[in-house]
């Protein structure tokens, strides 16, 4: 069985703003990527960790339905504020407790990953002394990330905004490794800088297709 972490839990800090209710088109930061581990048939439960007073207004009622059903459940973090890892040790101790074969550890900040893209990390087969399978870009570890849960023993001691890549980056695990070149999966939206790119970005991409949709039916 594959479990999803999405963390939710962040402060928005560096945007003054609750950043997971902009929004994105016809859809929020935070429930874009979110409607695709739910729409993922290989993603069998999704955990949604988010601060305890959280609204949830940024989640669509499609979402909610199935959040509240059986493909997820939203976990109220009460030791949110003292940073990510603390969302991560929720996660991954509920992940845990329903004995999943795989843990899959994504941002909600991360609006363009799709689930095209999670499906080439969780096909990938963990071999011990195997514990992670990471996403790259430029040769860099970023999220999405994809954990045997064996990892939980390695995250109980993070503190503070740590986060699961630290273990990666030290050497403290053992994985594999998948470089995407695709930017747009790894744009994170952090700031009012971040967001007015990223809705540029979504123009520009939807021009394109509007672009090849209209040279396909002219031809």
């Amino acid at each position: 069985m594959i479990t999803a972490i999405y963390l939710a839990a962040g402060k928005s800090s560096r945007m003054g703003e609750h950043k997971l209710s902009l929004t994105l088109g016809q859809n929020t930061i935070g429930n874009a990527a979110l409607s695709e581990l739910l729409a993922a048939s290989f993603i069998d439960y999704s955990l949604v960790i988010v601060q305890p007073d959280d609204t949830l207004d940024w989640i669509s009622l499609e979402n909610k339905n199935q959040l509240f059903g059986k493909k997820g459940e939203i976990i109220r973090c009460k030791e949110a504020d003292l940073g990510q890892s603390y969302s991560l040790k929720a996660g991954f101790a509920a992940a845990v407790e329903r004995k999943s074969d795989k843990i899959l550890v994504c941002l909600a900040d991360q609006p363009f990953v799709t689930a095209n893209m999670l499906s080439k990390l969780v096909k990938i087969n963990l071999k011990p002394p195997e514990e992670y399978v990471a996403s790259m870009y430029n040769g860099v570890i970023m999220p999405p990330i994809l954990f045997h849960p064996n990892v939980y023993e390695n995250i109980k001691p993070l503190k503070g905004d740590w986060g699961a890549r630290k273990l990666l980056n030290n050497g403290a695990l053992q994985g594999k490794k998948i470089e995407f070149s695709e930017e747009i999966y790894f744009i994170d939206i952090d700031t009012k800088s971040d967001y007015e790119k990223a809705l540029a970005r979504r123009e520009q991409d939807e021009n394109i297709c509007r672009n090849v949709s209209n040279f396909s039916r002219d031809t």
